[in-house]
């Protein structure tokens, strides 16, 4: 009994270790499964113990641990410590004729940081103005060519009164319901010193940048969510061709699967 017992722990430590260098060749590490924790590429494990946890960070961490967990955002960690450090980065630029835009909102939580971030790092908060058609996407905006996954109707499951009730603490907050092309004209000839543009697809991320590319200031950022993913190809097309287009402008692919942008003089 003893020698079957051995004989099967042999063979059971022979499978781990062929499983393991079959992973290893993928570039993909092996770990007992944990609680917070995922397999993920190898270069991003063998060092993450190493790493300063963004959640433990003065002044962000607080606030994305609120927001998470509300459970009305898709953006991680690493995204929303992107976006707190943008807003930190443009403090020298805002004031209170100097706005902040995110076109996306679905249920609100990516607006609701924004604006706790610009209530605790900003001297005089700025306006924020928020577009979503909280409809989902609208079929003329989709290019199935470049868009793929993405279909009419997708993230419908939110709704601008709730999104609006949720927001009523940021008096600084306006939100704007339907196609950001139909509602760009409200915001027309106003500065702006940051933009967060999470709408997954081509055609509002192409025209949401060339909108504002005259209205950004001079080093204000835009951050494009989803810009790295194989599912958003259309917006990773968008930004390429507008960059492409605009030498003004700096590009930093992040490994969030974010896109940094700044506008040089």
């Amino acid at each position: 009994m003893a020698e079957n017992l051995n004989w099967k722990a042999w063979k059971d430590k022979q499978k781990k270790s062929l499983l393991q260098k079959s992973f290893r060749k993928l570039g993909l590490a092996v770990f007992r499964h944990r609680k917070n924790h995922v397999y993920c590429p190898e270069r991003f494990a063998v060092k993450s113990a190493k790493l300063i946890d963004v959640k433990e960070t003065p002044g962000f961490g607080d606030l994305a641990k609120a927001v998470k967990g509300q459970n009305r955002t898709r953006l991680d960690y690493d995204k929303l410590y992107m976006i707190y450090q943008g807003i930190w980065n443009i403090r020298h630029l805002a004031d209170q004729s100097v706005a902040i835009a995110e076109v996306g909102v679905y249920k609100g939580g990516g607006t609701y940081f924004i604006a706790s971030a610009v209530n605790r790092l900003l001297a005089k908060p700025s306006a924020i103005h928020a577009f979503d058609t909280f409809d989902g996407h609208a079929p003329e905006d989709l290019t199935p060519q470049l868009d793929g996954p993405h279909k009419p109707g997708k993230f419908d499951d939110t709704s601008f009164d709730a999104v609006q009730s949720y927001l009523s603490c940021f008096p600084n907050v306006e939100l704007h319901k339907g196609r950001f092309q139909d509602n760009w004209h409200r915001i027309a000839g106003q500065p702006f010193c940051f933009v967060h543009l999470d709408v997954d697809i081509y055609k509002v991320t192409l025209e949401a940048l060339d909108f504002f590319k005259e209205s950004l200031l001079v080093g204000g950022i835009v951050i494009v969510d989803d810009y790295g993913f194989r599912t958003c190809m259309g917006a990773k097309e968008a930004v390429d061709e507008f960059v492409d287009n605009h030498s003004n402008f700096l590009k930093y692919h992040l490994e969030t699967g974010q896109c940094l942008l700044v506008r040089l003089a």
